[in-house]
């Protein structure tokens, strides 16, 4: 597989945007995100969605040069609209925007509509956390009438994968941060796993006729992904994905909810920033979540097992050891955004890229 380095990353999504028709903010937000998601280890959030966010450009289904506003503000509350920009680009001015209101009123709650795919949920917690704020987004993802995630006993999707993510300071220059879908996995990951040839490490997936599958090819010949939990304990990741979707998506839309499977907005979420300074002192705060850290990954281990860690940092080890040895791409993926390089003229601005090499 090819190698890039976080700034090759950085720069094919920034000049693709560009030549797709983005503004220059709007292409260095969308670029910094997709490498931030690579670097971190969620590649798929990453270079991986360069093709797909060509392809909605150009259905017309996500406008690259749209700017988000404040459509919407009472106090602490307050509504983004889009505008059918990325959705990455809407999301962050929505956390900024929280965080402004938490810093007036105590807490910010910001929802927001009319945006493209948000990207990796984690990346806007985070914004608040380095802030020294708390914070957490729901990412009520659009209904689906095929794929999608099966409801708790169902064997047909009708649920996207509904993101949650949550996010607090550490006084160490670190972020605790926890990040995952509601489902047993996230689509993404789930073509990952397929550019790699690679099975399931478990019944993530019902194929076709609703039966229990490891192989990721199923949820693309018509399968479902299970609710969080899977067959034995699903039903709490289909209770926790339906309030995700309520809380997330229902308060930031602002048009009936039905299947959208061909609409612009897929992004609509809701996020909650508190500053937690104004509930005590920060330096008191600091100390607890030293003490609490330590005091977890100090339990005894269970054998076989090197150590624990605190939501966040396998993102923040990752992150670490990719800016130095570089992020890994699957041929697969590579193949296509090397079409799209080369479908815009891009290969001079570029300079030397890895060459695509033949599947077998």
């Amino acid at each position: 597989m090819p190698t890039l380095t976080g700034q090759q990353i950085r720069a094919i999504a920034h000049h693709v945007m560009l030549a797709a028709g983005a503004l220059e903010e709007n292409a260095e937000i969308v670029a910094e995100h997709l490498a931030d998601a690579n670097l971190s280890g969620h590649d798929s959030h990453g270079l991986l969605r360069v093709p797909d966010y060509v392809r909605v450009i150009k259905e017309g289904r996500l406008d690259p040069r749209a700017r988000p506003v404040v459509a919407f503000q009472d106090k602490a509350l307050a509504r983004v609209d889009g505008n059918g920009v990325f959705g990455q680009v809407g999301a962050r001015f929505a956390t900024n925007t929280a965080i402004r209101l938490a810093r007036e009123y105590g807490i910010g709650l910001v929802t927001m509509c009319n945006i493209g795919h948000s990207g990796r949920l984690g990346t806007y917690p985070e914004m608040a956390a380095k802030e020294g704020m708390a914070a957490i987004m729901l990412g009520g993802n659009q209904l689906d009438a095929s794929g999608g995630v099966a409801p708790f006993g169902g064997r047909k999707g009708r649920l996207g994968t509904n993101p949650l993510s949550m996010a607090f300071p550490y006084s160490r220059g670190r972020v605790i941060l926890l990040d995952f879908a509601t489902s047993a996995t996230a689509v993404g990951k789930l073509r990952i796993y397929n550019a790699r040839g690679r099975q399931l490490p478990g019944d993530w997936l019902l194929d076709s006729e609703g039966h229990p599958s490891s192989n990721p090819q199923d949820y693309f010949d018509g399968g479902s992904i299970l609710p969080l939990g899977g067959l034995t304990m699903g039903h709490k990741g289909y209770a926790l994905s339906f309030f995700v979707l309520l809380l997330g998506r229902m308060l930031g839309q602002d048009d009936p909810m039905t299947f959208e499977g061909t609409g612009r907005s897929v992004g609509d979420s809701t996020i909650i920033v508190i500053d937690i300074g104004k509930l005590r002192p920060r330096s008191e705060t600091d100390s607890d979540v030293d003490w609490l850290i330590n005091y977890l990954t100090d339990t005894p281990l269970l054998e076989g097992v090197d150590g624990i860690m605190y939501p966040g940092e396998i993102e923040a080890r990752t992150r670490k050891e990719r800016e130095a040895r570089g992020v890994e791409v699957e041929e697969t993926t590579w193949a296509r955004v090397l079409n799209v390089i080369k479908g815009f003229g891009l290969e001079d601005c570029l300079g030397p890229l890895p060459h695509s090499e033949p599947t077998t």
